[in-house]
């Protein structure tokens, strides 16, 4: 089973940033992923907080994504990593209440 805990949030000047803990397999990683504020809204319109988005990004994330994340990375990063992510999180985050 996997965790993903969406810690302090920190507005930049271009979005937000996030620490984040995740714990897959018994393994803890600790990153730090950033989220733009055309992405947030590309995503889910504006319709849910920033922190949300980026958990449900991670939930994707964590179950598909083999390789070990990197320390830092953005949000948009994950769509090289997956490829379907645009559609699966509007859908996710539309859907969901």
């Amino acid at each position: 089973m996997s965790v993903v805990q969406v810690g302090a949030e920190t507005e930049t000047d271009r979005g937000w940033s996030y620490d984040v803990h995740i714990r897959v397999a018994g393994a803890d990683t600790r990153h730090v992923v950033t989220l733009a504020w055309v992405d947030h809204d590309y995503w889910c319109g504006g319709t849910r907080p920033p922190s949300e988005v980026i958990e449900r990004l991670l939930r994707f994330v964590v179950g598909r994504v083999e390789a070990a994340l990197p320390e830092r990375f953005d949000a948009a990063t994950v769509r090289r990593w997956l490829p379907d992510i645009d559609a699966e999180m509007t859908h996710a985050l539309a859907t969901s209440e």
